[in-house]
């Protein structure tokens, strides 16, 4: 990592990309899933999920089980890298829940 960069950007460059938080989200609430329960729980395109599934298990926060069964199954399910992230979920949820009721503003500016 370059110096100067903050050291937790690699995570939110994970964690931004699209259904990222609520695949994690997913999986905390019940693990493990099989990639149909994905789909049919969370509407999310079947090209998206796999390439989000992949980056996770890539960057160790998902574990992705085969098994040689007929038809294959593949569950998912979350490491204890990816066990060790829902208590901040669990905070960034509460901190939106508190202030959803609030609109979004920027700060005002003083002259």
């Amino acid at each position: 990592m370059p110096p100067g960069c903050c050291p937790f950007e690699n995570a939110f460059d994970l964690l931004s990309k699209r259904h990222a938080l609520t695949i994690l989200w997913f999986l905390g609430e019940q693990s493990p899933r099989r990639f149909t329960a994905f789909r049919q729980e969370l509407s999310i395109n079947p090209v998206t999920l796999s390439q989000r599934l992949g980056e996770l298990e890539r960057a160790g926060v998902v574990l992705r089980a085969e098994y040689r069964e007929t038809p294959p199954r593949v569950e998912y399910a979350l490491s204890e890298k990816g066990r060790d992230l829902m208590p901040l979920l669990e905070q960034a949820c509460a901190w939106a829940k508190r202030w959803s009721a609030q609109p979004l503003q920027p700060p005002a500016q003083t002259p």
